[in-house]
């Protein structure tokens, strides 16, 4: 099982949890391996060329689908087949502690007083954070500034020093640096409140009409790999996370267990293509 962002995110957090569900209902060890770099697209090419045997697969996010959007990338989203979406959820918009803001509408407000002033800090281009960020830019008109991040470890260190502003980020990351004061939680990205969160306003919520966007994770295998082998890993991978304490764990990372079928996944990675073919190309995203 491959990781294509650095140990302690969510990635890494759920493609271990995986790893442990696919090891207990084949009764071999699943080894997990981080590749971290250029926004995960090298841990997704490494799978994309791997033996399509089922032997080789990645917990990937929703950012495989936009990096070929913003740049060239080795892989082509149809170099890789969708086995299942494992879990999605919504993030937290959070800003360092000390910025004069307590609502969207401060922050929208303080954003627009001074154009390219503010910073926004994110894992990388084409990441799911990264997205989000953008769309909130688009939706509410505002002029911010991008600082990618190899991951989410030293970008949220960064943050919480006050080195960049803002950041929209799993609440698994976010958790702690809000409940001790390094970090304020201004809003979630769901249609929803988040359980856990009830105190925090979704962005409509806060006044940002029509703005969700949730974080998907997907389990892929390389193009070639027979239906058959998708379908056995299929059947393991689902059943493992709808168990309870797979589902509880998810909870507590403000997730749901999604567990779709291969057809379900293939369907949503080609609406989610669509959609932020169009985010791409009205924000005017390259790669880094």
């Amino acid at each position: 099982m491959v990781i294509p962002f650095p140990p302690g995110g969510p990635n890494d957090v759920i493609g271990r949890l995986v790893a442990q569900k696919m090891s207990e209902a084949f009764g071999k060890t699943v080894v997990v391996e981080n590749r971290a770099g250029a926004g995960g697209s090298i841990a997704v090419d490494y799978v994309a060329r791997s033996a399509p045997d089922g032997y080789t697969s990645i917990l990937a996010s929703m950012g495989y689908v936009v990096n070929p959007l913003i740049g060239k990338t080795p892989y082509k989203v149809s170099d890789l087949r969708p086995v299942t979406i494992v879990t999605a959820g919504p993030s937290v918009l959070v800003v360092r502690a000390d910025l004069p803001v307590s609502s969207l509408q401060d922050l929208i407000a303080l954003a627009k007083s001074k154009p390219g002033g503010l910073t926004y800090a994110s894992s990388g281009n084409g990441t799911p954070l990264h997205l989000a960020a953008e769309l909130l830019k688009k939706d509410a008109g505002l002029d911010i500034l991008h600082v990618p991040y190899k991951g989410t470890g030293e970008l949220m260190v960064d943050l919480a020093a006050g080195r960049v502003d803002m950041s929209i980020v799993s609440p698994l990351i976010a958790a702690s640096f809000v409940k001790d004061g390094r970090l304020k939680a201004i809003a979630t990205t769901g249609t929803t409140r988040m359980k856990g969160w009830e105190n925090v306003p979704t962005m409509e919520e806060a006044g940002l009409k029509g703005y969700a966007i949730e974080a998907w994770y997907p389990v892929l295998v390389p193009a070639a790999t027979p239906d058959a082998v998708v379908a056995a890993l299929n059947k393991a991978i689902v059943a493992g996370i709808k168990m309870p304490d797979a589902t509880q764990r998810l909870e507590g990372l403000g997730l749901v267990a999604v567990g779709s079928t291969v057809a379900e996944a293939d369907a949503q990675v080609a609406n989610e293509t669509k959609r932020w073919s169009q985010l791409v190309k009205d924000a005017s995203l390259k790669a880094d």
